[in-house]
């Protein structure tokens, strides 16, 4: 089972330029569908919609324009597997 550590690193690297408070990425104002991926509570609260769209469809980032891996994917995939672990 991958550490939560792993995870929230994927996340935060990947993802949460967009799914933000104050999203950084250029022409985005708010987070899409309004999911917040900037903390450990939202990243778990989230797990199955990241599993789904980042993990299994693969249409999360968009285009893959953050360069996720297919070994990231397999983390986040294998994570949620194991019921989202906070530790």
């Amino acid at each position: 089972t991958p550490k939560f550590a792993a995870v929230q690193e994927i996340v935060m690297s990947r993802c949460s330029m967009c799914h933000a408070a104050e999203p950084v990425w250029a022409g985005i104002v708010t987070a899409p569908k309004g999911v917040r991926l900037d903390d450990a509570a939202n990243i778990k609260l989230y797990a199955s919609l990241i599993d789904i769209n980042a993990a299994r469809s693969k249409a999360m980032p968009p285009g893959n324009v953050t360069e996720i891996t297919p070994e990231e994917r397999q983390t986040l995939a294998a994570w949620v597997a194991a019921g989202a672990p906070d530790k």
